[in-house]
């Protein structure tokens, strides 16, 4: 083997290195361009909930229902979707001064309103978005002082924990 094969194999071993780092930062770059989206589509619902917090009425409760654990959850409270809201909108109906938001995880992102009950979808991909989405709506709650109207049901325990610390934080 000759000099210039050796130099040639390192140069060759040097491409093969690079093309790897490139496909491996082409896969960072979209995952980061995926949140990203995700993100600016979360800032819009969160900027709605936020407004529906702040004109909230006086002794009213802000329900954050963890939707599809709701559903799926070893304890049901509902079958389906529809069937979940169906039951929001009950407790509206004897609660006036309450106002719920039901969040799922879902591909597609988007928000209905219907009065005092808003239904979200949270879009994107992966595991605990609805989770992860209504921890980042507890914080900004926490800052603008009106964790204390909010209540978020499920039974995940995992997001117990988080809720609850979430709250221990807020009453220090």
């Amino acid at each position: 083997m000759k000099a210039q094969d050796v130099i040639l194999s390192s140069r060759v071993a040097h491409v093969r290195e690079l093309k790897s780092e490139i496909d491996k930062l082409k896969a960072e770059n979209l995952e980061l361009r995926n949140e990203n989206a995700q993100l600016k589509g979360h800032f819009a619902m969160a900027l709605l909930a936020a407004e529906d917090l702040r004109n909230l009425p006086e002794e009213g409760r802000f329900i954050i229902v963890d939707g599809w654990n709701a559903i799926l959850g070893a304890t049901k409270d509902a079958e389906n979707p529809k069937e979940l809201i169906s039951l929001y909108k009950r407790h509206l109906e004897d609660n006036p001064r309450d106002f719920v938001w039901i969040v799922f995880d879902g591909h597609t992102e988007n928000s209905n309103t219907e009065g005092r009950l808003r239904v979200s979808y949270t879009g994107g991909e992966g595991l605990h978005r609805a989770d992860r989405f209504i921890c980042d709506f507890l914080r900004m709650a926490k800052f603008s002082g009106e964790l204390p109207k909010i209540e978020v049901k499920t039974r995940d325990k995992d997001f117990i924990k988080e809720i609850r610390r979430l709250l221990g934080d807020a009453k220090k």
